[in-house]
């Protein structure tokens, strides 16, 4: 190890550190760190043969970074390759002027990088090459500043929408190139992991990161819609809570990788089932939380409250806040935040990312479910992003009840969480169910309570992992010394508490939750102690999970000529037991189901397919003269998601739509409602 060379990797997202240390590890000593005031106290111990420096970091950016090592005569010659994610030559000429060697884009291709390193630093080896390539490097200035000068006058002369989209197309790269090197990364990852657990991590990091993608195509299409007045609400009733659980899901990863203090606070004002957009409202808290995570550096906290104002015989107003200690944003700024292809903040998301639309889509849908949306901010001081829309009381029951079997008279409850707003919460949540609760920040408080607790002993106890004077194995260690084998230790966190499992069960713990804290899985935890077994709907949100449907008496027809897409219904399908038949083309399902026709229960339809399509081959079916033509359910599986296509859609025969990428709840749902 010590003949290796040395080298710093900088880049604030974890996932790309991964990849740069998997794909070095054994040639190179690497040093990861996440941000430039990491890598000047690195600097202090270490002296590297080079820098990997991201361009766009959160406090510094990478060029900010390169101008304090250039100054400083201590790191003025060790050489600086910056990582980025646009190829805009104007940046680029930027990082080189500061004395940058190279540029590497993303998404990293792991053998080409390996090669780049390996090239550059064997160049610096050999004065002779190192002066050659600096040769070049200033003839590709020169080259790229003519280049840029004769652009600028260009641009000059268009229109501001013109140039504002131009800029917005920009953002569009970054943002689709920056979570598609994730996928990459991380599945080239799980394709050489040793071991089933690692291989799983990887793959949903890449899962999440897939989503990603697929949410910046949507407000690119959204926006399409605004522009041409097509946006459109779809209400119905669903559970909120379970709502909420499935953004923290898709969203408390990064806030996870930053070590931020993500709560939730949902008010127990608020109705468990209410009427409006599900898929919309999800859209502007999951656009909200996504950028206060994202502008919130390391350690800091975000949160989301919830809590309905106003309850008129059923008519709501909810008011949902989403709080964080970020960069906080200028009241010049602010004024032209919800304006479209104008990022209040451009010098901000060069450093962040973001498509620019989010904020301006999500005023779209509160204006369209009569609310408003407002930011109080300061500079430097964090902000918060409040809306409000108005919603209906659903007529469904919350599922989250304490077990007839447990008697309230025989609990007593003990919480122990440092965070003051995540301790209130829960202690709110427990006075709610009319249960007796005490709380402490830390684990001496904790003993002591304990301690002086004499008539009616502590029987449950709920203890955060990480506490400020100990941690939570070690406390459930002495809570067991002190209360014996009746006591059940619950322990909670917001990291995967895989790493740590098998030691927290030794020590006593009977159980893990996740953080943020929600009143069903509390719950849930407290029926789970006396063997209450839980009927919760174990379907995840866009997860494969375990599905309680039974379909073994049907047959379904599959029209889908993508092999890769037929593999994934198959995989989504197999535990419901459902019988399924494939079709290539519009002319195969129209005679699959004319020869069998009182075989199949449902077709799924494609729509896009060689020779007939599915517009055709839907109406050939309904045009047969057979009794199960006018009537078998046809569900169309397309990526056109417009409301004009869906009407196209019906009007070819077809009975419902389902929008691609497909997600296993979407089949779930469309098989319960036509064939139960």
């Amino acid at each position: 190890m010590t003949d290796m060379k040395k080298i710093i990797a900088v880049d604030d997202n974890p996932e790309n550190l991964l990849i740069i240390k998997n794909t070095l590890k054994n040639i190179y000593e690497v040093y990861p760190t996440t941000c430039a005031s990491k890598m000047f106290e690195l600097l202090e111990h270490i002296q590297p043969d080079l820098i990997l420096l991201d361009v766009g970091m959160p406090v510094m950016n990478g060029y900010e970074a390169a101008k304090k090592l250039k100054s400083d005569d201590r790191f003025r010659e060790i050489p600086i390759i910056f990582l980025t994610l646009m190829s805009d030559a104007k940046s680029e000429i930027e990082g080189l002027s500061l004395g940058a060697i190279d540029y590497i884009h993303s998404p990293f291709v792991a053998p080409l990088f390996l090669q780049r390193i390996k090239t550059h630093l064997s160049l610096m080896e050999h004065q002779k090459i190192l002066l050659d390539r600096n040769r070049e490097i200033e003839e590709l200035l020169e080259l790229k500043t003519k280049e840029v000068a004769l652009r600028e006058a260009a641009e000059l002369e268009a229109q501001n929408a013109s140039r504002a989209k131009s800029e917005f197309l920009s953002h569009m790269s970054h943002e689709i190139r920056s979570p598609l090197n994730a996928v990459i990364g991380m599945i080239t990852i799980a394709m050489h992991a040793d071991d089933i657990h690692r291989t799983k991590y990887f793959l949903e990091r890449a899962e999440n990161a897939s989503k990603h993608v697929l949410g910046v195509i949507n407000d690119i299409l959204d926006m399409s819609k605004i522009e041409a007045n097509k946006l459109e609400l779809s209400y119905r009733e669903f559970d909120f809570e379970k709502m909420l659980i499935g953004i923290i899901n898709m969203t408390g990863v990064r806030a996870e990788g930053k070590h931020q203090n993500f709560t939730v606070n949902l008010n127990t004002n608020v109705p468990p089932f209410i009427i409006t957009d599900e898929l919309r409202l999800s859209q502007i808290i999951t656009n909200l939380l996504t950028n206060a995570i994202k502008f919130t550096p390391e350690n800091g906290k975000v949160t989301l409250s919830v809590q309905a104002i106003e309850d008129l015989d059923g008519k709501l107003t909810l008011r949902i806040e989403v709080a964080d200690t970020g960069i906080g944003i200028s009241e010049e700024q602010q004024e032209r935040l919800f304006t479209s292809y104008n990022q209040a903040y451009n010098s901000i998301t060069n450093k962040f990312g973001g498509t620019g639309l989010g904020l301006t889509i999500s005023k779209q849908i509160v204006d369209l479910m009569q609310g408003r949306i407002w930011i109080e901010s300061e500079l430097n001081k964090g902000s918060k992003f409040i809306f409000t829309i108005k919603a209906e009381k659903g007529t469904g029951k919350t599922k989250t009840k304490l077990s007839s079997q447990i008697n309230k008279d025989t609990i007593r409850i003990l919480a122990v969480e440092d965070c003051e707003e995540t301790k209130t919460y829960f202690a709110h949540v427990m006075e709610a169910f009319d249960l007796p609760c005490d709380t402490a920040l830390n684990g001496a408080g904790a003993i002591d309570l304990i301690k002086n607790c004499t008539d009616k002993p502590y029987n449950i106890f709920f203890v955060d992992w990480q506490l400020p004077d100990t941690d939570g194995i070690e406390l459930t260690k002495k809570i067991k010394e002190m209360t014996g084998d009746k006591s059940s230790v619950i322990m909670f966190t917001m990291t995967d508490w895989s790493n740590i499992e098998e030691e927290a069960i030794s020590a006593g713990v009977r159980q893990f939750i996740p953080k943020p804290v929600f009143p069903s899985i509390l719950i849930n935890a407290i029926n789970s102690c006396f063997e209450t077994e839980s009927k919760e709907d174990s379907v995840k949100p866009g997860g494969l999970g375990e599905t309680s449907f039974n379909f073994k008496e049907h047959t379904i027809l599959i029209a889908e000529d993508v092999e890769f897409n037929r593999e994934i219904l198959i995989k989504y399908l197999e535990k419901t037991g459902i019988s399924i038949d494939f079709a290539g083309n519009g002319s195969a399902v129209v005679s699959m189901f004319k020869e069998n026709h009182d075989k199949y229960s449902l077709i799924l339809m494609d729509i896009h397919m060689p020779g007939m399509d599915g517009y055709e081959a839907t109406r050939a079916i309904r045009a047969l003269k057979l009794e199960r033509a006018k009537d078998i359910p046809i569900i169309a599986m397309t990526a056109s998601v417009f409301r004009e296509d869906i009407e196209k859609c019906l009007s070819a025969g077809m009975n419902d739509h389902i929008g691609k990428p497909i997600f296993p709840k979407d089949i779930y749902e469309k098989l319960q409602k036509y064939l139960c």
